[in-house]
């Protein structure tokens, strides 16, 4: 009985009706009559459409939604600006330290032979953030402009191209505002790299348990480069693709 009178209810709340007056037949005496505003025959399958229209628009939200807060954002590919200021720094030194005795046949030749090298790999090198949104180095042909793979990374192996999604620190040594000559080593961490490498050479005091457990640092692979390239346009996209940094 409840079953049949919540099906009643039910109809009548969907259904547009309204109420009218009529004689009956017997007794000649006006009584109410419910009339629907449509027949009763097709109402059936319009209460069947209204509910299948509700069930669609929800289920066709909930999917629009999920794709929505899966798919990540999509970035264009961007190639780092080659920065000759470092390189410029160490061989003007170089030639400074070169002109003082003693010092000429020491640390002179040594900080003029860092120059030479600073100023190959910024001709050579290129930082890219490539279209799968990695941080990816590659070197180029300075007369051709043609760019290929670096091959593996000399330290740990491997190719050097790191997801920015499995950074989870980066910084520039000085910072960049500190010196009008900008930073000279360009320092990230990644997860990416096996963990066994983690913690050879600069690693191991990069990852000190101490220093994690306290919140100061990261677990990760420890990667340092010569600023051969414009450490503000490498921070700016950074930035931009939320890369993550203590």
């Amino acid at each position: 009985m409840k079953a049949s009178s919540t099906i009643i209810c039910l109809y009548f709340l969907v259904a547009p009706t309204s109420w009218a007056w009529v004689n009956h037949p017997k007794t000649g005496s006006q009584v109410p009559v419910v009339r629907s505003s449509f027949n009763t025959k097709s109402s059936p399958t319009r209460l069947n459409g209204f509910l299948e229209d509700i069930f669609s628009k929800a289920q066709s939200f909930g999917k629009k939604n999920v794709v929505e807060a899966i798919e990540p954002p999509q970035y264009d590919p961007v190639t780092i600006e080659p920065d000759f200021r470092v390189a410029a720094l160490f061989l003007g030194s170089g030639i400074l330290l070169d002109t003082i005795p003693y010092i000429q046949l020491t640390l002179g030749p040594l900080v003029t032979l860092l120059g030479l090298l600073f100023l190959v790999q910024t001709f050579r090198i290129r930082f890219v953030l490539n279209e799968d949104n990695a941080l990816e180095l590659l070197t180029v042909n300075p007369f051709t402009g043609e760019t290929k793979d670096s091959g593996e990374n000399v330290v740990v192996g491997g190719a050097n191209v790191w997801a920015t999604s499995s950074i989870v620190n980066y910084d520039f040594f000085p910072p960049i505002d500190s010196s009008p000559v900008g930073p000279i080593l360009v320092y990230f961490k990644e997860t990416q790299t096996p963990s066994e490498t983690w913690n050879q050479g600069p690693g191991a005091k990069a990852n000190d348990p101490e220093k994690i457990a306290a919140g100061e640092a990261v677990a990760g692979q420890v990667h340092f480069f010569p600023a051969v390239c414009k450490s503000e346009q490498l921070r700016d996209e950074f930035v931009k693709r939320q890369v993550a940094k203590l």
